[in-house]
């Protein structure tokens, strides 16, 4: 048991060791002066296990709408995006300083205001000056543009990030799948039951070896290297799913003519919205992908009002199943260049 997971995470542990990026060798120290005008100076911080609670407390004050906020995320991809964080103006910040990519910030998390934006805004600015870097935020909600005004020189700096929208859907769409415009997927699934004996089983941590040979095997067949600094969602997934117990996080197989041959992961986003994290089957098999998805909204997330299924990365094939569900929305991401 478990011999697959830790293959992989030992040969994957060889690529986290968290070596300089972009020149720079110390990326604790941020001073700043707080609301009172005290000077303050803030430890910046790795992202651990231990960091759970104080994200989660942020997070839940904040009401998160995309996929990126919860801290599953912020965890899963700690080591592709060199992710660092600290407290300012009681807002978690969190900064990026990915070894192929520029750096940048997110938006500052919790209950946001003119005041303490403001207050986090001018601290990053300056730490990220000291460093020689441009200020650039990523994933900026429409709802917290307005935050940015005063900030950016123009609305060309304002950049619509279409390949990191997330998708939205009602939950009983996905369970129920009614309707003319789910006429093909309700066929893919009647075609699979005829075809295959399958049954639905509670991911448990004696199932993660299956999950990490699924994982692998759709790896290899997409030849991911994962060589040190490259966007890797095989790394990610591994590491989710050797935590998803403590992350909070429920998943699921299917056992096909067998065999496990899919699995899938997801925890609520917030109070009436689910995201799924991982999902990822036998792409040979009509219908794998269809009935999983379908098994895992009405066995787990029934009791959600939306399901967010993540962003499609610009990739053709994804976006083109994603909207084949017909989201309900599309929440738009922005990139923001300051001034």
């Amino acid at each position: 048991m478990f011999g697959h997971l830790f293959d992989s995470m030992r040969y994957i542990n060889q690529l986290d060791s968290v070596r300089p990026c972009n020149g720079v060798t110390d990326l604790a120290r941020l001073n700043y002066c707080d609301l009172q005008g005290r000077f303050v100076s803030m430890d910046f911080s790795e992202i651990t296990l231990n960091s759970k609670a104080q994200f989660d407390h942020y997070i839940k004050q904040h009401h998160p709408l995309i996929s990126e906020l919860t801290f599953t995320n912020f965890f899963a991809w700690r080591y592709f995006y060199k992710f660092r964080y600290t407290i300012i103006a009681d807002l978690l910040c969190v900064i990026a300083v990915p070894c192929k990519n520029e750096p940048f910030a997110m938006m500052p998390i919790g209950d946001i205001r003119e005041d303490n934006f403001a207050l986090a805004f001018n601290a990053l600015k300056e730490y990220f000056e000291g460093r020689g870097w441009k200020l650039k935020f990523n994933k900026i909600t429409k709802e917290d543009l307005g935050f940015f005004k005063g900030v950016v020189a123009s609305e060309d700096s304002i950049i619509l990030d279409r390949d990191n929208c997330d998708y939205v859907y009602n939950t009983v769409d996905l369970v129920g799948l009614k309707g003319k415009k789910y006429d093909g997927k309700r066929n893919h699934i009647n075609k699979f039951k005829k075809q295959h004996t399958y049954e639905y089983v509670p991911l448990e941590c004696s199932l993660l070896d299956e999950c990490s040979r699924i994982m692998e095997q759709w790896c290899k067949d997409r030849d991911c290297s994962c060589q040190n600094g490259d966007y890797c969602e095989r790394q990610a997934n591994l590491e989710l799913l050797r935590n998803f117990k403590t992350l909070g996080c429920n998943g699921a197989l299917i056992k096909m003519d067998g065999n496990f041959e899919a699995f899938t992961v997801g925890e609520m986003l917030s109070e009436d919205t689910a995201v799924i994290h991982i999902e990822k089957a036998r792409n040979s098999v009509d219908g794998l992908y269809t009935i999983i998805n379908q098994q895992f909204a009405e066995r787990e997330w029934s009791g959600s009002t939306f399901i967010n299924r993540e962003q499609d990365l610009g990739i053709e094939g994804m976006r083109k199943a994603k909207l084949s569900y017909h989201p309900v929305q599309l929440i738009e991401k922005y990139t923001i260049l300051t001034d």
